[in-house]
């Protein structure tokens, strides 16, 4: 392994094209969702593909290549798409320490793991085969241009930008221990993201169309959990959050779609917002922008008009404005 990518295992915070081994299982899932399992979904992105020179390498790449398969391929990715999932594949190489492997060293991986037991001799012909004729080929014709966009959202910041050095200054907050690092992987896709762990590692997907302050709010929102964390599971704030629950809007999105306990969701809302908040602080975007959960957007403008962490804690700020919002 090279100094370089020791480097960037040590960094905080890294942004770059996702590796090989993620694309070769990924892009055989959206070859099969987009003209097997959902098309409909994918004709979608038809507009998209006529307005982006560089998407539409991409996309027009998921047709070709499926139309210039016969039988005996297709029904192998059927079977493969039916038996197994792209993503435990994937996280199988990674947490395998096979993140960086070619493709010889993935397919001589799938003929030795356990896990790829079931299909062995089906995973192994069909992935030599995709691998070498069209997925290697493609991903080298993609890396430039995933490459140049991870330089653009780089450049957003200092060369050296210290994440978590910036969010202990924006919050006033010194963590014991020091967050999770975190690598963005920047891809071709426009439906679908990943994530993974390698080690203490968190990794995720970036789809192609994200915006700057989009990709840039990931891991301020995701770093920004810790921080929270020094307060939101005190008892006072437990019980100050379970006062929220007079918010029609805010108990139907927690029970129609959200993953987390109450006192989880009200951190939520309030990480985003201050992940948006952040944004602005860094320069990266001009605004708060529109919010994706109840309060963000209203918190994250708060903030921006009128925290200062070296005259009132984040805690204090954030009661403050859950008090004030909800007349408590």
């Amino acid at each position: 392994m090279t100094s370089q990518n020791e480097g960037e295992r040590e960094r905080a915070l890294v942004i770059k094209p996702e590796d090989f081994c993620i694309f070769l299982f990924e892009s055989s899932e959206e070859i099969y969702r987009a003209n097997v399992k959902d098309p409909g979904m994918w004709e979608t992105l038809r507009d998209l593909a006529a307005v982006d020179e560089d998407y539409a390498t991409h996309y027009n790449w998921l047709y070709s290549t499926y139309n210039s398969w016969d039988e005996h391929r297709r029904a192998q990715l059927r079977e493969i798409m039916t038996e197994y999932h792209h993503h435990p594949m994937t996280e199988q190489l990674i947490q395998n320490g096979r993140q960086e492997a070619g493709l010889d060293e993935v397919i001589a991986f799938i003929h030795e793991d356990r896990f790829f037991g079931k299909m062995r001799n089906t995973l192994v012909d069909f992935y030599s085969w995709y691998g070498s004729n069209y997925a290697l080929p493609h991903y080298q014709q993609i890396r430039p241009l995933l490459e140049r966009k991870a330089l653009a959202i780089n450049a957003l910041v200092e060369k050296e930008f210290d994440i978590v050095s910036f969010l202990e200054k924006e919050t006033g907050i010194t963590l014991k221990e020091k967050p999770e690092a975190i690598e963005l992987l920047l891809n071709m896709r426009i439906i679908g993201a990943s994530g993974f762990y390698r080690d203490k590692v968190s990794l995720t997907t970036i789809q192609w169309n994200a915006t700057p302050e989009k990709i840039w709010a990931t891991p301020f929102h995701e770093m920004s959990h810790p921080f929270f964390r020094t307060f939101t599971g005190s008892m006072s704030f437990k019980y100050l959050a379970g006062k929220l629950k007079k918010d029609e809007k805010l108990m139907k999105m927690f029970n129609e779609e959200v993953p987390y306990t109450w006192e989880g969701w009200v951190e939520e809302n309030l990480v985003e917002g201050f992940a948006r908040y952040l944004n602005v602080r860094k320069g990266i975007a001009r605004d708060v922008g529109e919010g994706i959960y109840i309060f963000d957007r209203e918190f994250a403008q708060a903030l921006v008009d009128g925290f200062d962490p070296r005259k009132i804690s984040l805690e204090d700020f954030t009661v403050q404005f859950l008090k004030q919002k909800y007349d408590l």
